[in-house]
């Protein structure tokens, strides 16, 4: 016979009150930890989904800047309000720096004008010390090389084999025009360009493509070095290139244009237009009209209007202080606009492909 005995049956009541805590307490824990570890691979998830469309923004924006067109050198565009069509003489002023109002055209070698217009052409080769007129070359191996490059759109190696010395030497040799190169490719029975080749011209200039009697004709790529041996303190563009569809030795058709600065020669509350992607009519921007700036400090905008033959099609009758209109839209920002006189919004285009 068992006795009762109430404080033993007290001591196990608590034991299992005890155990029943401590499991529930890990139990708990267990779900919280649970919890916890779903959230972290939900996050996972939706960051991973949205990683691809990050990148294809990024790489949206990179396609347009890997293209362009020459140096605009307009001022700074201003936040505005929406254009309106209030006449000229009574267009409110907008603020803008003494040093853009007092910016005049300049009187400088080789036509860079730097007037806030299209047509600063560059500077020819500064050759320094060197005599590359003792420099020996290889015509038809020198195109031949670099057409493989161009064939295979690589860019980084086109760019070193133009700053070789036996390349320098090749182009420094050529009177200084369109209609003096050297060219490798295919022929006509006269003789002519006709079908794909590849030339070379005075400053570091090529052309790569296709070819009609003698004439750029078709799809092609067009590009400018500017190499200089002594320190560059004038020119501000670095390189230039332009690819799209040529027409009697003019581009016509789909094209984008793409010129490369260095930043620190370039003026300051500027921007300067870096690329195009437009249509072009004889050389000049047509038609819907895509392009992107920069400044000295490397900030880009990107810009889209309407052009007709060489000139854009202004938004409005506003002008500002300096007797500008609007003629191009921030994509990003609707409200802001870039203003170009009327004397230079003429003959916009690939300017004799400086």
């Amino acid at each position: 016979m068992k006795l009762y005995d109430e404080d033993k049956d007290e001591k196990l009541e608590n034991d299992f009150f005890e155990g029943e805590t401590k499991k529930g307490f890990a139990i708990r824990m267990l779900i919280v930890l649970g919890i916890f570890l779903a959230g972290i691979i939900v996050i996972f998830i939706i960051l991973s989904l949205r990683k691809p469309e990050e990148n294809k923004v990024s790489d949206i924006q990179s396609n347009i800047i890997d293209y362009a067109k020459e140096e605009s050198d307009l001022s700074t565009p201003l936040p505005t309000e929406e254009p309106s069509e209030t006449p000229a003489s009574e267009a409110t002023p907008y603020p803008t720096p003494d040093e853009l109002i007092s910016d005049q055209p300049q009187e400088v070698e080789y036509e860079d004008k730097d007037d806030n217009g299209f047509g600063v052409h560059g500077i020819p080769m500064d050759t320094g010390k060197k005599d590359y007129r003792q420099v020996k070359f290889d015509t038809k191996h020198n195109l031949k090389e670099m057409e493989d490059y161009f064939d295979k759109n690589n860019n980084e190696a086109i760019r070193d084999l133009a700053y070789l010395d036996r390349f320098i030497a090749m182009s420094y040799s050529l009177n200084f025009s369109d209609e003096d190169c050297y060219y490798y490719g295919d022929v006509n029975e006269d003789g002519k360009p006709d079908g794909k080749g590849i030339a070379v011209y005075s400053d570091n200039r090529y052309y790569c493509g296709e070819w009609k009697n003698g004439k750029r004709n078709g799809t092609g790529k067009w590009v400018h070095f500017h190499i200089h041996e002594n320190d560059n303190i004038k020119d501000k563009v670095i390189y230039h290139e332009f690819k799209g569809e040529f027409k009697n030795d003019l581009p016509n058709g789909e094209g984008q244009d793409h010129y490369e600065y260095n930043l620190e020669l370039l003026s300051k509350n500027k921007n300067y237009i870096t690329n195009y992607i437009c249509s072009y009519n004889d050389g000049l921007i047509d038609k819907e009209v895509y392009c992107t700036s920069t400044d000295s400090e490397g900030n880009y905008i990107d810009w889209q209007g309407e052009a007709s033959k060489g000139s854009f099609i202004y938004i409005s009758e506003s002008r500002d202080n300096l007797n500008r209109g609007p003629v191009m839209t921030d994509r990003e920002n609707p409200d802001s606009y870039m203003w170009i006189s009327d004397q230079d919004n003429r003959n916009i285009g690939v300017i004799s492909y400086e």
